[in-house]
């Protein structure tokens, strides 16, 4: 770890009642924060004590956007639909594969665990105000390679999100027109329309198509589950053999549940935008309250939708469960999912997008400008990510599984192994700095020392797993026969 830049930091956190104050450069903390009526350009990239966006206020006056506006419920929302998205009817194939009760185990146990590591990540975020988001963070613990390298598996992760709700969206198109025209020029309806709905650079912007996308997946998910609940099982049943669930695996073998958990870890990858959408609230410390809702809420939903879609479908679930329903049914259900193919694809890839402009202007006026350049040069780096993710989705036949490698490589990270690593380097007593004591010995700190190394284990033992799962299915799909060809209308 890096060791150039401890010295500026705070010792201590900041919290709700003292961020005032530490941003008006009163009381213990650095003086320097933020620098205001001085020249932001002469900041030092690697000061993460100073908020790009407070200091470019301070110094520009009325002449910028104020990014730091939202409350705890629009990033609450943010978050949540960023979290519960169409992978939400893949949980029936999941608890398929890991049995009823394993399916929940997992679910709420990673679940919790996602929100404890969250939690981690906004008290380092409240003790250096400048990491605007996960390469920052890096940047702290490891130097500037950790930027540059958590920055690249940001843009990696966040172009791959982005092709894959590139395909999720053709898929819809195709099936509520009944294929009326290739599929390719689906796919390249939803780069366009993806990109004309993000020209706004704030998060907060994004708040109101947020509740939308939440409850257009929650109305998608409620009519599969009544859909199966109700029609007749001879629909689903194949060769006599009846309906039935399980409530552990049968005959379990290593790629089912090595995909069944990483599909649950990945579910829950949106911790990899906490600190992006903290650099935009108003309170940072209050998207603990925020990441509460969201993860309790995506937590009942996969619960719900998972194990009762499981428990009508047995083992003819399919992904996503909406497949396994009469076409008119899946029309209607995979027209409100399309609503949530689009924004939360937007949200997701926008976290991988805000990183390149606040990397990029950071020391620059144009970070917070209304001005026609400022605007322009937004829309640009979104527009080149979805041209990559729709290229990418198109191109590569094994896109699901190159998505499986990023995100078994940078997901599992951004979302449990870092998160331990962070408490370690926040909390531990051997992290501390000159003069700085530090106490672990309470009961909570010895439960989130646990969960982060809990954490780190996790990830260690996911990535290499999710990488097998990965190589093994493209060496099924070429041996199969299975992967399409470049820019297919099928």
């Amino acid at each position: 770890m890096s060791n150039e830049i401890t010295q500026v930091y705070q010792s201590h956190p900041v919290q709700d009642k003292d961020l005032g104050f530490a941003e008006a450069g009163v009381g213990d903390y650095d003086s320097e924060y933020p620098p205001s009526g001085k020249d932001v350009a002469h900041i030092p990239a690697d000061s993460y004590h100073v908020d790009p966006f407070a200091a470019h206020r301070d110094a520009n006056g009325e002449e910028t956007i104020d990014f730091r506006s939202m409350g705890w419920i629009q990033a609450g929302l943010v978050a949540t639909a960023e979290n519960i998205a169409l992978g939400t009817l893949s949980y029936p194939s999941i608890f398929l594969r890991l049995g009823m009760v394993g399916g929940i185990i997992a679910n709420v146990g990673l679940g919790v665990l996602a929100y404890i590591t969250a939690w981690i990540m906004i008290d380092f975020k409240m003790n250096h105000m400048g990491v605007m988001h996960f390469a920052d963070a890096g940047g702290v613990l490891f130097g500037k390679w950790g930027r540059r390298i958590l920055g690249a598996g940001m843009v990696a992760k966040s172009i791959g999100l982005g092709g894959s709700h590139v395909l999720a969206g053709r898929a819809a198109l195709s099936s509520i027109s009944s294929n009326a025209i290739c599929s390719v020029w689906f796919a390249l309806i939803i780069m366009i329309v993806s990109v004309m709905m993000s020209t706004n650079r704030e998060f907060g912007k994004l708040a109101l198509m947020s509740w939308a996308s939440v409850a257009c997946i929650l109305i998608a998910s409620m009519i599969t589950i009544v859909a199966t609940g109700i029609q007749s099982p001879n629909i689903l049943i194949k060769k006599g053999v009846p309906i039935e669930w399980h409530a552990t695996p049968t005959n379990p073998n290593l790629i089912d549940v090595i995909g069944a958990l990483t599909n649950v870890v990945f579910a829950y990858g949106g911790n990899m935008g906490v600190f992006s959408w903290c650099s935009e609230m108003k309170k940072p410390n209050d998207f603990k309250k925020s990441f509460l809702i969201t993860q309790a809420l995506g937590i009942v939903v996969y619960c719900i939708v998972g194990a009762t879609i499981y428990a009508f479908g047995g083992q003819y679930v399919t992904s996503p469960a909406f497949t396994m329903t009469a076409k008119p049914v899946r029309i209607t259900a995979y027209a409100f999912a399309l609503v949530t193919i689009l924004i939360s694809g937007i949200v997701g890839l926008n976290v991988g997008a805000k990183y390149l402009y606040v990397n990029t202007f950071r020391k620059s006026s144009l970070l917070t400008s209304k001005g026609l350049k400022a605007r322009l040069a937004w829309v640009l780096i979104v527009f080149v990510m979805w041209i990559a993710a729709f290229v990418l989705a198109e191109v590569i036949p094994f896109f699901n599984q190159l998505l499986t490698i990023v995100s078994s490589l940078f997901s599992v990270w951004f979302s449990y192994g870092l998160c331990g690593v962070i408490w370690f380097y926040n909390k531990h007593p051997y992290f501390s700095k000159d003069g700085e004591i530090r106490d672990i010995s309470g009961i909570w700190s010895k439960i989130f020392m646990f969960c982060a190394i809990l954490s780190v284990i996790l990830s260690i033992a996911i990535t290499p797993l999710g990488l097998y799962s990965a190589a093994e299915g493209i060496k099924q799909g070429y041996s199969a026969g299975t992967f399409k060809h470049p820019f297919s209308c099928s």
